[in-house]
């Protein structure tokens, strides 16, 4: 039984030996206690229908069900009390984003430290917003220039303005010369040139970029 106060925490991931690692760590802490385990998105949700209190649920991203993005919107529908915590080894900034927006609390990487678990699990326990240090810099580099982006007006000519609406379709370089009678090679020149000014480093970035601007 855990004791008054205490954080109930369920642990989702579908490494058992990964999961036994994380009880044996936790056990040692004694204002958090494991109620529950999972290593898949049904089991997960299972627990919520068994247990009465869940402060907060750790899950991993990839595994076999609903994945852990899906899973945390999952939750959020159905435990408004508990908070999410993502506990990964992806770094990737869309993982990130799509995290948040799907209701977590926190993200913390699978290389970080015992100390930053512990903390990660009081700080969203608490209601507050956790993010790991090891891609906390980054992530808001990446958050300002996003906004930026959204909020700056770049002087594109008309003919870059068409060919971005094609790229937001998803349309080739072939397609899109075809479309505006124009030649590939021009539509690669007005890319680059709108690449430059949204500062992104690849294609599939710009669209990226258009795309959140266009929304």
């Amino acid at each position: 039984m855990k004791e008054p106060h205490a954080i109930s925490v369920i642990l989702v991931d579908d490494h058992h030996l990964f999961r036994e690692s994380l009880k044996m760590m936790i056990s040692e802490w004694s204002d958090i206690k494991i109620v529950g385990e999972a290593g898949d998105g049904k089991r997960c949700m299972e627990l919520f229908t068994e247990l009465d209190d869940i402060t907060v649920a750790i899950l991993d991203i990839t595994m076999q069900g609903p994945e852990g993005l899906m899973l945390a919107e999952k939750i959020k529908k159905i435990s408004h009390s508990t908070e999410i915590l993502i506990l990964t080894m992806h770094d990737d900034r869309d993982y990130i984003y799509q995290a948040f927006k799907n209701g977590s609390r926190g993200y913390i990487l699978k290389s970080d430290s015992a100390v930053e678990l512990q903390k990660a699990i009081r700080t969203v326990a608490g209601g507050k917003t956790y993010l790991s240090p090891d891609i906390a810099t980054d992530f808001i580099d990446d958050l300002i220039t996003r906004i930026d982006i959204k909020a700056k007006t770049f002087n594109l000519s008309s003919r870059e303005q068409e060919v971005c609406g094609n790229l937001i379709q998803g349309d080739s370089t072939e397609k899109i010369a075809q479309q505006l009678e124009i030649s590939p090679k021009t539509v690669r020149v007005h890319i680059a040139n709108v690449m430059k000014k949204y500062h992104c480093k690849t294609r599939a970035d710009l669209i990226v970029r258009l795309r959140e601007k266009d929304r």
